[in-house]
């Protein structure tokens, strides 16, 4: 039981009790004292006894002026009693709080002189674990003491900070796990007050939850705690909200461009074909079309330390093999080291997937429609355009970045302005078809990224209506044709300038005449090549293109309609009629800038194939004469050597955003909104008939060959 505060000093056998106590605190008295009562007879009354929050309170302030004075003797005691840490102490709890208790009043009479001079003692205060005590009132007149503290010296409040956000990885150890809910309710008690008692203490709030963020190679339990927290925080610190979730997305990325690094290192399809996996088929076998379907196991999230002192010994193992096996060793040991990779790929893809779903989980609970008027509250609003602000500054020019920005595909789920928000953010990336070069625009690469997520979105996101497809599609196609019209106009320009700079018969002199015919030459050279293939030049144009047929492979039917204007039948597709927005497609598609060529190939011959399935157009000659082209290219090129237009159709042939989402947890918030790839023919099957055939799909594909399959990681910059 707690001490209370009329016992007496020397019934506090475990505070420390000074050598030499300050003369005011002991007056005299003797054994017995007379009184006089009201009637004036005579009394005696017991010896006073020494009132033990009184003695605390001197002992303290006077610790504290000794300091001034350059003595820490009794300053150094005052310290010694705060200082407690759970797991290098052998002072239980109990006794902690026994030892403790009385010295907190003491302090806090005493607050106003707790300055930078006492930094041992505000630290020790800060820093105990107090927040783990079993008695609830011990914690509350703990919590009040610092809160004092931060609003006496607000110089103490980025300490007071780093000291909070440290508890919110607590819950990691098995032994902590039953209290940790309470400790967090505590903690997040105390850091509401000080947000709201201290206006300004918003920055440190936000710097002390960076520093202190888990690096990328913590344990998953340890990120998930530490989100969790730090999204909490968010509920009650909404003007931290932009700064606190611009840190929690790069450290997701962080995490999500590992899985893709870990991928990376796992043997290409060609190599491994043979023995260690299905093929899952190259650029013409319109692969990026076929794969959705495959069902994942869970990844297995294994972080103990003994599996990872058993990998750093099979690695000993394998650096002392002899340098002179035969090639059955050898590949022993290259089969072990592609287990080892897709091992630890495993465990950074169960990390990631449980980031993701804490974050998924965390935006749900925050996008609830108001049950009245069934919209999106103006909070949720605001939530969103920070995401999507977010995003493009922190995902959008991420390179690697292959589930990070599902979080702006679900969100957009939620109200059919926020989809169109995110399609004209986007637009307005790409930019202007005419002025695309204006300073201050994004780059090249950005205008290509932004593109690319418009296109993927649309096609994915089950949740758009036609009409917004419509209206995306038109405005796509529209910029590609504005985009020729301006490039043809630029040929007929430098084409009418080429014959203005002509020599004339009547030139004085052949130098002249050399003059002229060599400025009408550089003119020429210098735009000659606006209307022919030039992935480098016309990469937004490429871009944008790609956007156009890929959406046109998964909408089309959100394009056209049946000849009498009812339902469409997939088994006749011979007479539809097409939406005035992609009229302007053929043109595009059979331009001498020759978009087929710089495309995706899985792309080009998916939408060579739907097109002529629903007889919109026949390409399939284009597709037939750039192979034979690139044919006769590689012949004579140097294949060691990348030009930037091959670096940009790499790009384009490997960046889809919002492929199927893979990670098991997560992907249970975007099955329902997603749109699956559907063949031409294909009737669209129900819900239940979807079960069915998740449930029959082959149990051993994994998920780390599905991202091998699928990887969307795009080239670097231009």
């Amino acid at each position: 039981m707690p001490h209370t505060e009329a016992e007496s000093i020397s019934a506090t056998p475990n505070v420390p009790l000074p050598q030499q106590l300050p003369r005011p605190i002991r007056r005299a008295v003797s054994r017995k004292q007379k009184a006089t009562a009201a009637d004036g007879s005579s009394t005696t009354q017991p010896a006073t006894v020494i009132d033990k929050a009184v003695f605390l309170r001197k002992f303290t302030e006077n610790a504290l002026l000794q300091v001034k004075e350059g003595n820490h003797e009794e300053y150094s005691k005052l310290v010694k009693v705060f200082l407690y840490s759970q797991r290098e102490t052998n002072t239980t709890p109990e006794q902690y709080v026994l030892d403790v208790t009385p010295w907190i009043s003491a302090v806090s009479a005493n607050v106003s002189a707790l300055d930078i001079s006492y930094r041992e003692l505000v630290s020790a205060i800060l820093y105990s674990d107090w927040v783990a005590a079993p008695d609830d009132k011990f914690v509350h007149r703990y919590s009040t003491l610092i809160l004092q503290i931060v609003s006496a010296h607000p110089a103490w409040v980025l300490q007071t900070m780093s000291a909070l956000v440290r508890w919110f990885v607590y819950g990691a150890q098995a032994s902590e796990v039953a209290i940790a809910p309470a400790v967090h309710d505590r903690l997040h008690a105390l850091l509401e007050q000080v947000y709201r008692a201290i206006p300004t203490c918003g920055a440190s709030m936000a710097a002390a939850i960076t520093d202190a963020h888990p690096f990328r190679t913590a344990k998953a339990n340890i990120q998930v705690l530490f989100l969790q927290n730090v999204l909490r925080t968010l509920d009650y610190a909404i003007g931290l909200r932009r700064e606190v979730l611009h840190t929690v997305l790069n450290r997701i990325i962080h995490v999500d461009v590992e899985v893709q690094i870990e991928v990376e290192d796992l043997p290409s399809a060609d190599e491994d074909d043979e023995d260690n996996g299905p093929n899952f088929g190259t650029a013409d076998d319109e692969g990026i079309f076929e794969f959705e379907e495959d069902e994942v196991d869970n990844p297995v999230p294994v972080d103990s330390e003994e599996e990872e002192e058993e990998e750093e010994e099979d690695e000993e193992e394998d650096s002392d093999g002899d340098d002179d096996d035969s090639d059955s060793g050898s590949d022993i040991s290259n089969t072990s080291k592609l287990g080892k990779i897709k091992f630890s790929a495993k465990r950074v893809v169960a990390k990631l997937d449980a980031i993701m779903s804490t974050l998924f989980t965390w935006l749900e609970q925050h996008s609830q429609a108001d049950p009245l008027t069934q919209e999106m509250p103006e909070a949720t609003s605001q939530l969103f355009l920070v995401f999507l602000e977010l995003f493009n500054t922190v995902v959008l020019p991420t390179f690697k970045s292959r589930y990070t920005q599902f979080f702006v595909f679900y969100l957009c789920s939620k109200d059919p302005q926020y989809a169109d928000l995110f399609s004209g953010t986007m637009m307005g990336v790409v930019g202007d078809p005419v002025r695309s070069n204006t300073p201050g625009q994004a780059s090249v690469h950005t205008k290509v990224a932004a593109a690319s997520y418009l296109s993927s979105f649309v096609s994915r996101a089950r949740f758009l209506d036609g009409q917004n497809v419509r209206t995306v599609m038109g405005i796509l196609v529209g910029w590609a044709c504005t985009y020729l019209e301006w490039q043809e106009q630029l040929q007929r320009d430098a084409e009418e300038e080429s014959k203005r700079r002509q020599p004339h018969p009547w030139a004085k002199t052949y130098a002249q005449a050399a003059a002229a015919t060599n400025a009408a030459g550089r003119l020429r050279n210098s735009s000659s090549s606006s209307l022919t293939a030039d992935f480098e030049r016309h990469a937004v144009f490429y871009a944008v293109t790609q956007a156009i047929i890929y959406m046109f492979c998964f909408r089309w039917r959100d394009m056209a309609q049946a000849p009498e204007g009812g339902a469409i039948v997939e088994t006749e597709l011979a007479n539809l009629r097409w939406c005035n927005e992609i009229s302007g497609i053929q043109r595009v598609v059979f331009s001498k800038l020759n978009p087929l060529r710089a495309c995706s190939s899985a792309i080009a011959h998916q939408f060579a194939h739907v097109a002529s399935q629903t007889n919109f157009m026949f390409c399939h000659a284009v597709l037939q004469q750039n192979r034979r082209t690139v044919s006769d290219t590689n012949e004579q090129n140097d294949s060691d050597t990348l030009s930037q237009s091959n670096l940009l159709r790499t790009e384009l042939e490997s960046f889809f955003p919002f492929d199927p989402m893979l990670l098991p947890i997560s992907r249970q918030f975007i099955d329902d909104i997603y749109l699956q790839w559907q063949e031409v023919g294909e009737e669209a099957s129900t819900d239940d008939e979807e079960e069915d055939n998740n449930s029959e799909l082959n149990d051993e594909v994994e998920v780390v060959d599905q991202m091998v399959a699928m990887s969307i990681s795009p080239a670097r910059p231009l």
